[in-house]
Parts: C-alpha cells; sequence; structure tokens
C-alpha cells in the first residue's frame, strides 16, 4: 500500500521543481518565502499537543539548520532555477544520497549498502552523460548553486534522521523547517515584495507551489508510516525521470535527445536506488 504513496510523492516533487522553474520571472526570496507560507500555521497546530525539547544542548545545535542553513539552500535553490534548466539540474539530486550515506556512515554508525559503490558509479556515469558536451554550463552559478543544494539536503536528511530517534515527531519537524524557510526568506526579500506582481499567472503558480510542497511532504509521510523507508525513498528519487519529462514537454528545454535525457536519468535513478535499496 506504500507504493502509490511514495510515487504520487515522486511526481508532487518533480512538479515542484517544473513549477518553481516557470516561476522564475518573479523574486526568488517572495516565491521561496511564500511556497513555505503553510509553516506558521503547521508549528502553531503542532505546539497545541507537542512539546519541543528547547532546553536540550543538542536541539539548540540542530536549530541551526532549519532557521538558517535550509532556508538560504531553499533560495539559493530557486535563484538557481531562474538562470538553469531544470533538465540539467535536477539530476544533480542523486547526489544527495551519497551524502545522506557519507554523513550517516562517518557520524552515526550506519552500514554502507552492499551495492552502495555501484550506485555511486551509476550515478557518476549517468551525471557524465548528461553534462558530455555541456560542460558550459558550470561557468554559471546555477549548477553549483544546486550541487551545493543537493550535499546540504543529503547531509540534513541523515541529521534529521539521527533527530528523530530522539525526537519521532516528522510533522513537528516538518513545521519548524518550513516556517523558518518562511519567515527567514520573507525577511530576506526586503523590498522584493514591491516588485512582485499579483497578476493571475502568479497566483496561481504560488497557489501551485504551496499545493505540491504540501503534498510531496504528506505523501511521503503517508509513505514512510506504511513501508521500508529505504524503498519509499528509492521510489521517491524517480522524480528525477519525471522532472526530465516534464522539463523536456511542458518546459520546451530541449537543448539535448529526449533518450539520451531519459537515459542518463535512469542511470541516475538506479545509482540512488542501489544506495538507497541495496
Amino acid at each position: 500500500m506504500w507504493f502509490p504513496y511514495a510515487l504520487l510523492a515522486a511526481f508532487f516533487y518533480a512538479l515542484l521543481w517544473t513549477l518553481a522553474r516557470a516561476a522564475r520571472g518573479m523574486p526568488s526570496a517572495v516565491v521561496s518565502s511564500l511556497q513555505f507560507a503553510l509553516g506558521p500555521f503547521l508549528l502553531i497546530y503542532v505546539t497545541r499537543t507537542i512539546d519541543y525539547p528547547w532546553s536540550e544542548g543538542w536541539w539548540r545545535m540542530y536549530l541551526v539548520l532549519p532557521f538558517l542553513i535550509l532556508p538560504l539552500t531553499a533560495w539559493a535553490m530557486t535563484h538557481a532555477l531562474r538562470t538553469t534548466e531544470v533538465t540539467l539540474v535536477k539530476p544533480l539530486f542523486g547526489l544527495s544520497s551519497i551524502a545522506t550515506l557519507g554523513v550517516s556512515s562517518l557520524f552515526f554508525g550506519e552500514e554502507v549498502p552492499r551495492f552502495g559503490v555501484l550506485g555511486i558509479l551509476a550515478i557518476t556515469a549517468g551525471l557524465f552523460i548528461l553534462y558530455h558536451e555541456r560542460w558550459h554550463a558550470w561557468r554559471q552559478a546555477g549548477p553549483w548553486m544546486v550541487l551545493a543544494g543537493a550535499l546540504i539536503f543529503g547531509s540534513n536528511a541523515a541529521i534529521a534522521a539521527a533527530v528523530l530517534r530522539r525526537f519521532p515527531h516528522i510533522l513537528a519537524l516538518s513545521a519548524l523547517m518550513m516556517t523558518g524557510s518562511f519567515v527567514f526568506n520573507g525577511i530576506a526579500a526586503g523590498t522584493s515584495w514591491r516588485d512582485f506582481v499579483l497578476s493571475r499567472r502568479n497566483i496561481l503558480l504560488l497557489f501551485g507551489l504551496l499545493v505540491t510542497l504540501v503534498s510531496q511532504d504528506l505523501f511521503t509521510l503517508y509513505a514512510l508510516t506504511l513501508g521500508p523507508s529505504s524503498y519509499v525513498i528509492a521510489v521517491k528519487r524517480t522524480s528525477v525521470l519525471l522532472t526530465a519529462l516534464l522539463g523536456y514537454f511542458f518546459l520546451k528545454e530541449r537543448d539535448q535527445s529526449l533518450p539520451r535525457l531519459l537515459f542518463s536519468a535512469s542511470l541516475v535513478v538506479a545509482g540512488v536506488a542501489a544506495l538507497t535499496v541495496g
């Protein structure tokens, strides 16, 4: 029963990237803030029934992530999609699984999967094929921002898993991270709020971002409560393929052939599956 939820999470995650790319004409910080607008309301809801461990030292150290590092990363990712094709940068998120594996192994004593090395090789091969004859893209800041974001989000996944072992409230952590991104980016937007145009297109795009963000979170949560987390993560990473298709057909990002794009993205997905399931 977990499989359809994980697949829906992958779809909404891919749609989130596509809509963020489509919203590239709007101020980055404004977009990053408004897509997390439900965070404060969710935080108010969970604090009625859950007590956060504010007095714990490890918890105060962890708060640097949801209130500074992750919001800044969310802004950087949104900003990167203003200038960089989503079909070019989304496969880089396959590297987030390598970051998760590395942090989990080095700091939290988790074992490396049997097929971990094969997974790393498959991801590397997929990215090499994707960027072959397109290395000029790395002269821009966009791919570097997404690469850094992938490593940060991957590391955060390992840290969040360790935090959840002490504070097992997924919804409470989600509310905290959403609120942190909403507040940080809302302040960082500054005078950019005046540049935001309340057109029908912009409102629909922001509403779509909000719905897809919440949907992918909820479907991921449902899937994780029903099935093994490693399998859920592997299925969710099919968002790499789905994003490639959405970018190719709806955003018209066609500077490379569809077979090559799908083959490179498939290698990344297979590598992630080897890392998480192997």
